[in-house]
């Protein structure tokens, strides 16, 4: 075969190609096979070292959780709500590592090295967007305040993700040395790998405490104090996971408000 470019004014050209194509190895489904496959170990080559610096770059991987968030925002929007409950369920289990990763391991440091103002601003928007999760959470898809409810999610969290991509990270970057990046990329990851565990793994049932017997000639003391009880209908589940992270309540994230209540008091 013969190809020739040809001039076709100042702005284009025509591409001319003449003659009978030869037939080789390439031209089989074997040879299809065999190029397609050797594209895709370039490809991956070439890869690698993008791969290796997310693995090893905190920002890049808060910035993936963000993208992350996105996608399933997009995909909610686009779904039946037989598909949106479940996609919902993802969400906020994204939503919540991502939180704890940052609140644990990057604010401190944000605040310690880069800005104060900035870390606290942060948590603040933290709080407001567990907030307008727990009120999605507690929506069907298909009822009437769903949608609004995940818009106002995803206004606070676009406005959040655009503060720390131009704000918190670039400061992070600028002013935290490269062992420190490297130490933090390596808590995040650990830590990550313990939420995702603790996410996934199924919810203990709850067994109803045993009556205690009183015993026989013994009487409680009058002086001693009994815990007061928490009314999950007076408090939002983000007030309640609060609550339970201050009293050092665990597995507060899987729990229900009830249950919440019923930790928190416990813990007091």
């Amino acid at each position: 075969m013969v190809a020739s470019v040809e001039s076709d004014g100042p702005d284009g050209s025509i591409l001319t190609v003449s003659g009978t194509p030869r037939v080789g190895a390439l031209s089989t489904p074997w040879g299809e096979e065999i190029h397609a496959a050797a594209i895709e170990a370039q490809l991956f080559a070439a890869l690698e070292p993008s791969i290796e610096m997310a693995r090893s770059n905190p920002i890049v991987m808060l910035q993936a959780d963000h993208r992350r968030v996105e996608a399933l925002f997009a995909r909610i929007g686009s779904r039946a709500d037989e598909e949106r409950a479940e996609l919902v369920r993802q969400l906020v289990s994204a939503l919540r590592v991502h939180m704890e990763l940052e609140e644990t391991h990057v604010y401190p440091l944000l605040a310690a090295q880069v800005d104060a103002d900035l870390a606290e601003e942060a948590e603040v928007e933290h709080q407001l967007a567990r907030d307008a999760v727990a009120q999605l959470e507690e929506l069907t898809p298909d009822e009437p305040g769903f949608d609004a409810a995940l818009v106002m999610v995803m206004a606070g969290i676009e406005h959040h993700v655009q503060e720390e991509e131009t704000e918190a990270f670039p400061g992070l970057v600028a002013r935290v040395d490269a062992d420190q990046l490297e130490e933090l990329a390596r808590q995040l990851t650990s830590l990550r790998a313990e939420l995702v565990q603790r996410d996934m793994a199924p919810p203990k049932e709850s067994r109803p405490p045993r009556p205690k017997r009183p015993s026989e000639g013994r009487q409680q003391p009058r002086n001693k104090r009994k815990a007061a009880k928490i009314n999950p209908d007076e408090s939002t589940k983000a007030d309640l996971i609060q609550q339970a992270k201050k009293a050092g309540v665990s597995g507060y994230s899987h729990m229900s408000k009830a249950d919440l209540a019923k930790a928190i008091s416990r813990a007091k």
